[in-house]
């Protein structure tokens, strides 16, 4: 159970790996404040308090999240919304009302399994060991106390125990997955007719008062985007490498320290005929010992792979494999190969692709490069690992230089020897180069940097890379002149008025079906379009438009009383619906992983159902604080 819950916590893992939670550890003799973790409270739950920077943090990854899922159609004003960030707020809520839920159960996690936890981190390691030089990197970027890290650790992982525990109980029964496999799989088949508003364009019209008025009252829609400029200092190992010297001594005593890493592997040059066994083995074995048989005899290897290897990629090339290493083959392949003399040809070999006969034509023996043929190499390793040493002592130094420049970026850069640079101005998330980066962008339209005139704090832009900025212009959104947007009002009504227009010609056409005074297939004749006939159509997959597949999934049928709807189709259309039959699927054909996807995804929903149930009871009878101060928007 520890472990699912170790697994499961937050995503903990996750953020360690991405570099947004930097770990100061007593356990390694590291410890103290770094940074101030800030006071303020965004919300008091029973008591514990949510801290402000945990709130912006959270606002920060469901953002990033939904970003990434939507892109930009969500748009900036979105994620400064109340609604958005009501909604962080409330996770955040619930999260910590769920982990007092789990303290009462006298559910605790003890330092020895937070400091587990931490050293079986990816992000925290090198060559599958915890790394003290890889923590320390991570380290330069956290701004709070080792003590409060570590306790953050502890109540993400208690504040998961409680829904881990909940996803273990529930359960799905058989009756449940065989009706959920009959929705999913239903098939529908029915006949449309459909109208499309592109057809009653040229019917409207739009007035240049009706023009006006939409500007007037739908301005904020033709908003010019907001963008900025940023001053930035960055720092990262590439930008210290011209400031390193190697000396002939120092790359003398490199390679003699890696020499026995240099060496390049054996290499073995391969042919080899494959025939795949999909069926009777026996028959295979047979026909491949014929095929030894015939090169033992003395015709050409390459010749007969041509004329009778089942291998696409080799077989046009006479079985022609090229220099192999030890380990590029399947197992049975490669221990045969590695085996062979140079010049001879196996018996057949059996592996997962079927029986080979191999060829070995020729071996390289592994071979360590002279110190001449490889000393820039050398030395580009050299300066790249002294640079990532390097890159702490400076990051150190830039971090001292913004403090003691009062945040002038550009006396920092001067005193820790590094260079400002000026981005172009860019939209928030569309920007290039390094305004390109996520959390550039987002940290030049925070509010501090964007609207105080502040010095951002350190930003995370990968491993090893780190950045400083300041606001260097600022261009507000603003409201677009009439007459660049005219057109587009314009095309915008006309869309709108033909939209109406057809649907209300589709609502009267129904209506005339209904009474017995038309047939879909009389509309169709007098509108010169054709009926559709759709049989056996699938909820998901179908050709037919989605939007109008999706809404003939949401009609009734009744068999007896057939009638005829309508409903939205794709691109501004509207169809005539009459649906015939419909199928649910034959529960026989169900197969073992069809039932475990959904069982699984009865299972999640009945879980995300109880933990709502479980926190909506919680807050009945809990002191919940929230200052709503934070759902205000900046101040512009």
């Amino acid at each position: 159970m520890l472990r699912d819950i170790k697994q499961q916590s937050s995503g903990l893992g996750a953020k360690i790996v991405m570099g947004l939670l930097i770990i100061a550890f007593v356990f390694w003799g590291v410890s103290g404040s770094i940074l101030s973790a800030g006071n303020d409270g965004a919300a008091t739950v029973n008591g514990e308090k949510i801290s402000i920077v945990k709130f912006d943090q959270a606002n920060l990854a469901a953002r990033n999240r939904l970003t990434s899922q939507f892109g930009d159609n969500l748009g900036s004003e979105y994620f400064e919304s109340e609604n958005f960030k009501r909604g962080v707020m409330n996770q955040l809520v619930d999260a910590e009302l769920l982990r007092q839920e789990a303290e009462k159960f006298d559910y605790d996690v003890s330092p020895e399994t937070v400091k587990q936890y931490i050293e079986e981190s990816a992000g925290l390691q090198i060559d599958g060991k915890f790394s003290k030089k890889a923590y320390a990197n991570y380290l330069l970027q956290v701004n709070k106390s080792a003590e409060l890290l570590q306790r953050e650790i502890k109540q993400d992982i208690q504040g998961s125990a409680l829904p881990v525990m909940i996803n273990k109980t529930a359960f799905s029964l058989n009756i449940e997955i065989e009706n959920q496999y009959k929705l999913s799989k239903q098939t529908r088949s029915f006949n449309f007719l459909e109208l499309s508003s592109a057809d009653y364009l040229d019917t409207v019209e739009v007035s240049e008062e009706e023009i006006n008025d939409h500007y007037k009252e739908f301005g904020s829609d033709y908003m010019t985007t907001e963008q900025v400029s940023v001053n930035y200092i960055e720092l990262s190992p590439a930008d210290l490498l011209d400031r390193i010297d190697v000396t002939d001594d120092e790359i003398s005593e490199f390679y003699t320290a890696k020499r026995n890493n240099l060496a390049t592997p054996e290499k073995r040059l391969t042919q080899h005929i494959l025939l795949p066994v999909s069926g009777d083995e026996e028959a295979v074995k047979t026909e491949i010992d014929k095929v030894a048989a015939r090169i033992k005899a003395g015709e050409d290897f390459s010749e007969v792979a041509k004329e009778v290897s089942k291998d696409p990629g080799s077989a046009p090339n006479g079985g022609d494999l090229g220099w192999v290493t030890q380990g590029d083959m399947v197992p049975a392949f490669d221990e045969k190969l590695f085996s062979m003399a140079a010049g001879e040809i196996s018996e057949p070999v059996l592996s997962s692709f079927g029986y080979h006969i191999i060829k070995l034509s020729e071996i390289k023996e592994p071979a360590i490069p002279d110190l001449e043929e490889i000393k820039d190499t050398l030395i580009d390793e050299i300066k790249t690992e002294r640079a990532n040493d390097e890159f702490l002592v400076v990051a150190d130094i830039l971090d001292e230089a913004i403090v003691d420049s009062d945040n002038v970026l550009e006396l920092a850069a001067e005193a820790s020897g590094l260079s400002m640079k000026t981005t172009e101005l860019f939209a928030n998330g569309r920007g290039i180069d390094m305004a390109a980066n996520q959390a550039f962008s987002a940290t030049a339209f925070s509010d501090s940097v964007k609207l105080n005139n502040e010095t951002s704090e350190m930003i995370d832009i990968g491993e090893n890379h780190i950045a400083y900025m300041h606001i260097n212009e600022l261009v507000p959104a603003e409201l677009k002149p009439l007459e660049d947007v005219t057109d587009a009002i314009k095309a915008k009504l006309r869309s709108e008025k033909a939209n109406e227009i057809v649907k209300q010609e589709v609502i009267k056409y129904v209506e005339s079906i209904n009474s017995g005074e038309s047939t879909l297939e009389s509309i169709a004749t007098e509108l010169e379009k054709t009926v559709v006939v759709a049989e056996n159509t699938e909820r998901v997959g179908s050709k037919q438009p989605f939007t109008l597949v999706k809404n003939i999934f949401q009609m009734k049928f009744d068999d007896e009383n057939q009638q005829t709807a309508y409903v939205e189709s794709n691109n501004n259309a509207f169809a005539m619906v009459n649906l015939t039959a419909v199928s649910a699927a034959d529960v026989s054909t169900i197969s073992d992983e069809e039932k475990a996807s959904i069982a699984t995804q009865i299972e999640r929903t009945v879980s995300n159902n109880e933990m709502q149930n479980i926190a909506a009871e919680l807050r009945k009878t809990a002191s919940i604080s929230i200052n709503e101060k934070v759902f205000e928007p900046p101040v512009l």
